[in-house]
């Protein structure tokens, strides 16, 4: 097919070749790519005579290995979008330099040389060389024969980030830090493709015109770490330093970049995503954190959405959901749907399990004599959860639930309690802790009289007296039978209204 009636350019035939070519076509593309991109640092503060002085301190190249991209092609709308990933080499790990200052000395002592030995790691932030142009306009270029399209990248900055190391003094300081390396104030931004011809359209199309030498210079900011040790080392980090001709004296990092031949995009009939490496599951202890990943091929740009127990999650758009600080209420099955321009998939589900963990343990009770009382525990985990209470070391039999419920307590009931919650993940105890069992419960009102708190039936004997050093002298005065859990009993014989009444104490035992 001749390319001009693709755009349009021959009237009459151009309505039957866009209804022929109505949807977006998308081809894939692979080629090696040749050239570099330096990476280079230095120490501002340095002295002239240091290692770290001159043309650059130190640096490595990233070595361009090859690109792939996704082309997404509008006939309708003239457009091309360009989408992919260029793949490269460092040539080292890390920047690594010698600074020797002369730091001022104090009074009347004379200055001193310190020396400082500083690492620097640079890499383009996310580890890897990615872009997308955006869909831009094709046009036809009757001299040159093809058409043209402008394949900018990177048109607000290379976003690049680096940590770094200083040693001196006895004294190491570490650091992380960020920039963006954008295009000069005059030039242009680097490029991809942006020549296309059609001799095989719609089976394939050739790409060209990858520009085969560009550079960047540093925007944002200059100094991207700034360091004071205490032997009085001053350090002030600036990456980017190569400076060119070009950019009439600004600093930034150079790379040339070119691909041989004229490679060939194929087009991409029905690459719908496909999922090569599902969501595994996991089994993490509270409060701890979980991350599922998926591994996805199929044309890009691949978009994904995570979901809980099938219901969406915010944000979770990328190839990894991490979650932090599990509870019980995280846990589930999790999948994630990936889907681009020819269809969807979905991954299989991933479960997020929960070793056992005691949430509200049990921490003691106060019982009394007659009555009945339920210890209990709240447990997280991924069931079934199975209870075991233990009495002093005892396994209770049957007491194989969350609660325990202990009836008609008696003083042998009292002890230290523990209970352990077992699953298929493993287990958790309950730290032992104690029961203890009263007679009653005894409480003091503002009037004469006690409150007491027991078993209904139960018979308690209450006594008083005016003198407690003297033991012989307690008096009975009744003997009461509980008829509710808590019962009021007053002393009639003490007339409150009555001035200089002697202060009067009461106790209360066990009956018959």
């Amino acid at each position: 097919m001749n390319a001009k009636i693709l755009f349009g350019i021959l009237t009459g035939i151009v309505v039957l070749a866009m209804n022929a070519f109505s949807q977006i076509q998308v081809y894939e593309l692979s080629a090696p790519l040749n050239g570099a991109m330096s990476m280079t640092a230095q120490d501002v503060n340095a002295p002239t005579t240091s290692s770290s002085s001159g043309f650059f301190s130190g640096g490595f190249e990233l070595e361009f290995n090859s690109l792939s991209e996704t082309i997404y092609l509008d006939p309708v709308g003239g457009t091309l979008r360009q989408v992919g990933t260029i793949l490269y080499i460092p040539t080292a790990t890390n920047i690594q330099f010698e600074d020797i200052q002369i730091v001022p000395g104090e009074s009347t002592n004379p200055p001193t040389e310190v020396s400082g030995i500083v690492t620097v790691t640079l890499a383009p932030s996310g580890g890897s060389l990615s872009f997308d142009t955006g869909p831009q306009p094709v046009t036809w270029d009757p001299a040159e024969g093809v058409y043209t399209l402008d394949g900018y990248i990177w048109t607000s900055g290379l976003p690049m980030s680096g940590s770094y190391s200083l040693v001196t003094g006895g004294q190491t300081l570490t650091g992380t830090f960020s920039y963006i390396l954008a295009a000069p104030w005059y030039g242009v931004p680097p490029y991809m493709f942006s020549t296309l011809t059609f001799t095989d359209y719609p089976s394939t199309i050739q790409l060209g015109g990858l520009a085969d030498f560009n550079f960047m210079i540093l925007q944002q900011p200059d100094i991207v770490a700034e360091v004071a040790a205490t032997n009085g080392f001053i350090m002030k980090l600036d990456p980017g330093i190569v400076t060119m001709p070009h950019t009439g004296g600004w600093p930034g990092e150079s790379f040339d970049w070119n691909v041989p031949g004229a490679p060939t995009a194929t087009n991409l009939t029905s690459e719908v995503p496909t999922i090569i490496d599902q969501p595994q599951s996991v089994v993490v202890n509270a409060y701890g954190t979980a991350t599922f990943s998926v591994a996805a091929a199929g044309a890009i740009p691949l978009a994904y959405q995570w979901s809980s127990n099938g219901t969406e999650i915010a944000q979770a758009t990328s190839t990894t959901l991490t979650i932090t600080n599990v509870t019980q209420n995280a846990l589930g099955t999790y999948s994630v749907v990936v889907t681009n321009a020819f269809g969807v998939s979905i991954s299989s589900n991933a479960v997020l399990c929960l070793y056992p963990y005691i949430a509200s343990p049990f921490t003691g009770a106060v019982a009394y004599l007659g009555t009945d009382a339920t210890l209990g525990v709240d447990a997280w985990g991924t069931g079934p959860l199975d209870y075991q209470w233990i009495d002093d070391d005892n396994v209770i039999a049957g007491a194989t639930n969350q609660t325990l419920t202990l009836t008609n307590i008696q003083a042998t009931n009292a002890g230290l309690y523990s209970v352990v919650v077992s699953s298929p993940f493993g287990s958790a105890t309950n730290a032992p802790a104690q029961l203890i069992v009263e007679p009653a419960g005894i409480s003091l009102g503002r009037f004469p009289g006690v409150i007491i708190q027991g078993a209904v039936g139960r018979n308690y004997i209450i006594q008083s007296t005016t003198n407690l050093s003297d033991s012989n002298s307690w008096v009975t005065l009744t003997n009461l039978t509980l008829t509710q859990p808590v019962q009021i009993w007053m002393d009639a014989n003490t007339d409150t209204s009555l001035p200089g009444n002697p202060l009067k104490f009461y106790q209360v035992s066990l009956g018959q």
